[in-house]
């Protein structure tokens, strides 16, 4: 769904806010601490509920007040079809309503508006561990498979389950029982992550075809086991040692993707430029292949775009983007660097000390 409109109340350094909302791109300026990036982090928390700057929540309230604010009216204009969203969020206590009714899960909320995020920050896809990675998967199959969420589910439990039996150094029947379940759980998330690295590595062909230039990028899917043998087996093997470390060494929590170029690994074959570049393909990859399940574009939310990349990559990157159909939210201090002439239906939202200067 698109983002319609946005109310914000004492988020961060934000006064209320109310927002009319291109569907298109929507351009946030200012000068530094005008809040531009307390926006985007607004929108994120909408579409994620939770930041992508801070734990802590004290952070995200305005000084001085007990809780923010957040409500949205989400829908897609060709239909006319529209969902109100309201987040409240105070150091203890998390509102969150969908239609005037109370959220049943995170879940419910997270399906409403799907975001992603390029920001200075978007690196850590690359050269940080796994986690990044398995999030990036996950978002993707969250969103477009129905049968991801409950196989996740039951994937966690069994884990907790097994971990909290080696941590009671519970006898080997008992780990027995949870090894056989975990392995039978792993199985059906295992398939969707690597059916979705396929899906993702051809879109993403395309995609650096576009940013980059010809090179052939390939995903490398790792299961978290080594892949010559089964998982049940390896969590035989490895039941001892686990039990002196307190917790499980091999499953689908450990899952990863590496991109080769070349046959060799993006990192060691991209300059530093040339891999946010990268990333910018990645994450629009993403976005693609989101359109194509669903039949729906996702909501993009860049920070300062002009900064990541010279003039000419930069140019290709605004084409792409304007061939997306994606909702865009995009801060820059030098708007002039961004060619509006892409977007006839831009919206220019410009803040001053935490508060609206002008909406244009």
């Amino acid at each position: 769904m698109l983002i319609l409109s946005l109310e914000i109340d004492n988020f961060r350094n934000l006064q209320r806010l109310v927002l009319p909302c291109s569907p298109g791109l929507n351009l946030i300026t200012g000068p530094n601490a005008s809040g531009k990036t307390s926006l985007l982090e607004a929108l994120y928390f909408l579409g994620r509920a939770r930041s992508f700057r801070t734990r802590q929540v004290r952070e995200l309230i305005r000084h001085g007040e007990a809780a923010f604010r957040l409500v949205a009216a989400l829908g897609e204009m060709s239909d006319g079809r529209r969902v109100m969203v309201g987040i409240q969020r105070g150091v203890q206590d998390l509102t969150i309503r969908i239609d005037g009714e109370p959220a049943g899960s995170l879940a419910q909320l997270v399906r409403q508006a799907p975001v992603l995020l390029l920001s200075a920050n978007s690196h850590r896809l690359l050269e940080e561990g796994p986690r990044q990675r398995r999030r990036f998967m996950d978002w993707g199959l969250f969103h477009t498979e129905a049968a991801f969420w409950p196989a996740w589910k039951r994937y966690a439990a069994a884990l907790r389950n097994r971990n909290a039996a080696l941590r009671a150094h519970s006898p080997d029947r008992v780990l027995a029982a949870w090894d056989g379940e975990l392995a039978a759980a792993a199985q059906p998330l295992n398939q969707l992550r690597e059916a979705f690295c396929k899906a993702l590595e051809g879109v993403l062909s395309g995609l650096i075809g576009e940013t980059l230039g010809e090179l052939a990028p390939r995903l490398d899917y790792r299961p978290g086991w080594p892949q010559e043998g089964e998982l049940l087996a390896s969590l035989r093997q490895r039941r001892d040692q686990d039990r002196r470390l307190g917790h499980t060494q091999l499953g689908p929590h450990r899952a990863d993707f590496l991109i080769r170029l070349a046959g060799r690994p993006a990192t060691e074959t991209l300059s530093r430029g040339q891999q946010k570049l990268l990333i910018v393909a990645l994450i629009l990859a993403q976005a693609r292949l989101y359109r194509a399940r669903q039949g729906s574009a996702c909501i993009l939310l860049i920070d300062d775009l002009p900064a990541e990349l010279d003039r000419a990559h930069r140019d290709r990157v605004l084409r792409c983007l304007a061939g997306s159909a994606m909702q865009l939210f995009v801060t820059a201090i030098e708007p002039e660097a961004l060619d509006l002439a892409l977007w006839p239906d831009a919206r220019i939202i410009a803040l001053d000390r935490g508060a609206i200067g002008e909406i244009g």
